[in-house]
């Protein structure tokens, strides 16, 4: 009963000492984050719905700018097109009764004429719904939705002389046209803007008036595909303050507009927006003006409305406060209790283990009190661990280089007799034919082949070394095969001092010999070297059968395998073959290394060897 009282007391210890102080800073932290988050949020989400608003204002202005600027092209190209005025010209003198029936057939033909050059200016998007001629004396000629003429006479427009006046500026007014409604299938698309403009003769004589009208309805269509969430009314003011489009018909426009007049000569704020608060109607209003047209788009919007999301926000957020702080508290016990368990029953363990031998100090960890009992006794029996783990990672380091030292020589000495059989062959079949000057060439070779392999020198080697090797054997190969063999060298002279693996550049080149003789005569080996500022590069060619798809494939899955699971395959000494030159490379270079084999075109076989540049 005593030692179950004296474990309860020591987790209680544990529990006290984990559980208590992280849980209550855990929760003061979060606290701390929600009220700054919640503060700083519900202004940024204020400040931003402004700046979205302001934008869709922005927009809606844009897009109607860009309806102007496009009824202002069409009525510039028509102004100045010589050819139009012209037959406009002609057209106007032909509005007579009593023309001749050659007359009549060249009205036809000029008012053809001018109604196909108004329609090539308009353009196949249609910028302007109708385009109007005006003579200044009397008649009209349209084209669009109306394409009929009259004699009306411009100066009985009530903006005639506005736009004389404007003496060929662009003059901008909106409203309705039940003569162009008629052909619209809803009611309200008889509303239309209209952009004139004064025309001169080339003698700088006002001659007539241009009208392109566009209907409301895109600008219509423009508002409507802002998908706002604080459901904002629209209006679209003209320069002398006149609602030319809401959609709003409860509001108050004109006091808007005059808000907006006393608010544009006042300096816009540092967050990028300018609204002005309606204290009476607890509203909104975001306006945005253009300077190209002098029009103002206004959105005003119900406080209500943009307080919405800021109540969303605050409700999410203490919802999501309460659930984190009972998650916390949830987690922090079961966490506490977790480490509590295991640290006592690891403590029980340690205490009864003991370690046996002299031990050395370590430097890697400083001995310490921590303050809790289990945990320094843990943290005791843990550096004793680590010391006794070191020792026996210094070990197994010593094996594992033991191990590739003996793999090295293993590869290096199955070169050996591999090179001198075939060689011995070649000399007694030379001795047979009474070639002793070949025999003399080969023997002088055959020695500095033999020290070079039996020299006590590093598995890496300098590239200039490895290629006067292979050249040797190369030349005891020509003397050999004679005229039928042909080889060629293209290093740069700057990789001559690259290191790679002793001997296996010239077991590369043997086995394309080998298995080029299988082919008919010449056989060609070509060693090409490149470099680069990163890496390295041996392609050894010929042209012999090349690899079987079924080789190139068992090579690969061999080292995908090796590459997996990072475990050598054991060598034979029966010869060394490509994979054990991989086997190599794959050592020295500690995996920095390149290794390719693949087929040539139309035949042969490439192999390539190299490595990263350190």
């Amino acid at each position: 009963m005593t030692a179950n009282k004296t474990k309860n007391m020591k987790k209680r210890s544990i529990m006290s000492t984990l559980f208590l102080p992280y849980t209550a800073l855990f929760i003061a932290v979060i606290l701390a984050f929600t009220v700054h988050t919640v503060f700083s949020e519900t202004g940024k989400i204020k400040v931003n719905a402004f700046s979205s608003l302001q934008n869709n204002a922005a927009m809606i202005m844009g897009s109607f700018d860009s309806v102007i600027h496009d009824l202002d092209t069409v009525s510039q190209n028509i102004i100045y097109s010589n050819l139009i005025k012209e037959k406009f010209g002609i057209y106007i003198n032909y509005q007579d009764n009593t023309l001749s029936s050659d007359e009549i057939y060249e009205n036809i033909n000029n008012t053809k004429i001018l109604f196909d050059l108004i329609i090539a200016m308009i353009g196949p998007n249609s910028p302007a719904d109708q385009t109007y001629l005006y003579s200044l004396d009397y008649g009209k000629f349209g084209v669009g939705l109306d394409n009929h003429a009259s004699k009306e006479r411009v100066s009985d427009k009530d903006w005639c002389s506005k736009v004389v006046e404007a003496k060929g500026k662009k003059f901008i007014y909106c409203d309705k046209d039940d003569t162009l409604g008629r052909f619209y299938s809803y009611s309200g698309d008889n509303y239309f803007v209209s952009l004139c403009r004064l025309y001169y003769s080339p003698l700088n004589v006002p001659q007539g008036i241009v009208e392109v009208k566009k209907s409301f309805k895109s600008i219509a269509n423009t508002v409507n595909t802002f998908n706002s969430p604080y459901q904002e009314d629209v209006y679209i003011f003209s320069p002398e303050g006149k609602t030319i489009y809401t959609t709003d018909s409860s509001g108050t426009p004109d006091s808007y507009y005059k808000l907006i007049q006393t608010q544009q000569g006042k300096p816009i704020r540092s967050s990028g927006v300018n609204p002005i608060y309606l204290k009476s109607e607890n509203k909104y209003i975001i306006f945005s003006s253009s300077d190209y047209t002098g029009f103002t788009t206004a959105l005003v919007i119900d406080n209500r409305m943009l307080m919405q999301p800021v109540h969303q926000y605050l409700n999410t957020a203490f919802i999501l406060l309460f659930t984190v702080m009972l998650i916390t508290v949830m987690v922090s016990y079961l966490i506490s209790r977790r480490i509590a368990n295991p640290l006592y029953k690891i403590y029980h363990q340690v205490r009864a283990f003991q370690l046996t031998g002299e031990e050395k100090d370590t430097t890697e960890f400083e001995d310490m009190e921590i303050g809790i009992t289990e945990v320094n006794t843990l943290y005791q029996a843990l550096l004793k661990m680590q010391r006794k783990a070191r020792k026996s990672m210094e070990r197994e380091l010593q094996l594992q280089n033991s191990d590739m030292q003996s793999k090295m020589l293993a590869l290096q000495a199955q070169m050996n007799p591999h090179f001198l059989y075939n060689s011995l062959a070649t000399i007694q079949a030379m001795a047979d034919e009474n070639m002793n000057s070949q025999i003399i060439l080969m023997c002088q070779t055959i020695s500095r082949i033999l020290r070079y392999i039996s020299s006590d020198s590093e598995q890496l080697v300098l590239l200039k070394d490895e290629l006067a090797h292979t050249r040797d054997y190369l030349e005891c190969m020509k003397v050999r095969y004679c005229d039928s063999l042909q080889f060629e060298f293209d290093i740069p002279e700057k990789m001559h001092q690259v290191r790679l693996p002793k001997l296996c550049l010239q077991l590369i080149v043997e086995n394309a010999i080998k298995y080029s003789t299988k082919s008919s005569p010449p056989w060609n080996v070509k060693i090409l070297g490149i470099m680069t500022n990163t890496y390295w590069e041996l392609q050894i060619r010929d042209n012999g059968p090349g690899f079987s798809s079924e080789y190139l494939e068992k090579l690969q899955d061999q080292i995908n395998l090796i590459e997996k699971n990072g475990v050598l395959p054991n060598l034979e000494i029966d010869g060394m073959g490509l994979m054990n030159i991989y086997i190599r490379f794959k050592i020295l270079y500690h995996g920095n290394h390149i290794f390719r084999l693949s087929n040539n075109v139309p035949h042969g076989a490439i192999v390539v060897i190299g490595g990263m540049i350190p």
